[in-house]
């Protein structure tokens, strides 16, 4: 680990990374005083795990199969990432735990799971304003082929002075081009209004019949893009700027997230869940958008709908984690997103010590504030009123260190690049009192900030050019 002094702009760095083989990015943009402290970027990984999705086995098999075939590499440095897994575990990979197999067609192409071996990485401290670099020093009997640590240092910086000084950098969008930045129309829905509204009429009377608490319900949108992946990140993290944004890219497909939510962060055993759940949309009128924040607060229906998830979480959790470790930081705080307002809880525990990072991926995916409770039977509903399966989306994009560290989102506010389509999802949780118009309006309010990314990203100041 070296620390840089004199790095770049972070926001310039995309760019020169993007042109790596196989770029991963995971950066903290909305600046969460607690949460959004680290941004991570690499490329050209020394491994790559692909679950397809025509795998009848258990993918979390597979995942820790790999992971062994590597040594458990110590982390004196301090830093969250000291060289590791980066990919996504889709949505479905969750479900098969639980013997819930997909009766609807795929989205996209992506495979069920994809992770990349990263030993070199450049890491961003924007509480402290610091860059530091990361390379495995891989012992002697590993058997790897790769060039000295101190090498592909030499080359980090490298890449980063490009960076600094303005070298294939990519235009960025500037605030007052998204100001009237509005979906145009030109995605396709799934649905229409009135056949959304009759699933969510149907979930409802799941409820009313006892079968389930709470579902999360989602709808699809699609359009074709000429856009390059960078394009469509770069526009997306000015839209919706989050704290566990996300650019993954090979051959001709991506993932582009901006997501608000915290699935899973585990450091020295000690794990951290942040469920969302309660959302309301902003407007940009200060005194329209106080009276929302109010609602969400004294809402007795947005409480029970994260208590509900809080529950489901905290059993998850005791699956993996030590007896009596489990403890509810925050039932709901209220936080502001670009499009919405959100409610979040924050839990935590230990995990217990013949368990690692697979064990809890196992015991906690998919999560529950994306499918809803109880989740075995949610998760059922869901494949029979959705219309295509999420893949990526409502799975989780993150890292597993070498050292035994991880840290996940939940893949919402995401956008899946595939061959020149591009994906689209948004949902939220149906509940006995859920008013279905509303639940309409909900999804399209989330959508908002992909749907300007869409639109800015066709745009002549973003011009297609290959990444």
């Amino acid at each position: 680990m070296t620390e840089l002094r004199d790095g770049p702009d972070p926001a310039s760095v995309a760019a020169t990374f993007a042109r790596l083989p196989a770029p991963a990015i995971l950066e903290s943009v909305a600046g969460h005083r607690v949460y959004g402290r680290w941004s991570l970027w690499a490329g050209d990984p020394l491994d790559v795990l692909i679950v397809e999705q025509e795998y009848s086995g258990d993918p979390f098999e597979v995942l820790a199969a790999r992971l062994a075939r590597y040594p458990h590499i110590e982390n004196p440095t301090g830093l969250p990432f000291a060289g590791g897994w980066i990919g996504y575990i889709s949505y479905e990979a969750g479900a098969r735990l639980e013997h819930v197999f997909p009766t609807q067609p795929a989205a996209a192409s992506l495979p069920l799971v994809r992770m990349a071996l990263y030993d070199t990485a450049a890491l961003y401290d924007h509480h402290a304003d610091r860059w530091y670099l990361i390379a495995v020093d891989w012992p002697r009997d590993a058997g790897l082929h790769r060039p000295a640590a101190r090498e592909r240092l030499a080359e980090l910086r490298a890449l980063l002075r490009s960076a600094a000084s303005g070298e294939n950098r990519a235009p960025i969008p500037s605030a007052h081009m998204l100001d009237t930045g509005v979906w145009d129309g030109a995605p396709s829905a799934d649905w229409t209004r009135a056949e959304y509204v009759a699933r969510v009429l149907a979930a409802k009377e799941y409820i009313a019949a006892g079968d389930v608490y709470q579902v999360n319900l989602t709808q699809r949108f699609r359009t074709r893009t000429a856009a390059a992946p960078l394009q469509l990140y770069l526009a997306l993290r000015l839209a919706n700027p989050a704290d566990y944004a996300a650019f993954l890219a090979w051959d001709d497909q991506a993932v582009i997230s901006s997501s608000p939510e915290l699935f899973l962060d585990l450091h020295h055993g000690r794990v951290i869940t942040r469920p969302i759940k309660g959302t309301r949309p902003r407007t940009g009128d200060r005194h329209l958008d106080a009276l929302r924040r109010r609602e969400l607060i004294h809402s007795e229906k947005d409480r029970a709908e994260l208590n509900m998830i809080i529950d489901l979480l905290r059993n998850d959790l005791g699956r993996v984690c030590e007896v009596g470790s489990i403890r509810v930081l925050s039932a709901g705080d209220l936080e502001t997103h670009p499009t919405v307002f959100h409610r979040v809880a924050t839990i935590t525990g230990r995990l217990r010590a013949d368990r690692d990072a697979v064990d809890l991926l196992r015991a906690t995916c998919p999560g529950g504030s994306i499918t809803g409770a109880p989740k075995i039977r949610a998760m059922q509903i869901i494949d029979e009123l959705e219309a295509v399966q999420r893949g990526v989306y409502c799975g989780s994009i993150g890292y597993l260190g070498l050292d035994g560290g991880m840290a996940m989102n939940i893949a919402i506010r995401t956008m899946i690049l595939d061959r020149g389509v591009v994906h689209v999802h948004a949902g939220g949780a149906i509940v006995a009192d859920s008013d279905p118009h509303d639940e309409y309006e909900e999804t399209l309010a989330k959508a908002a900030g992909m749907f300007r990314a869409l639109q800015e990203s066709r745009a002549e100041w973003l011009s297609p050019a290959p990444v």
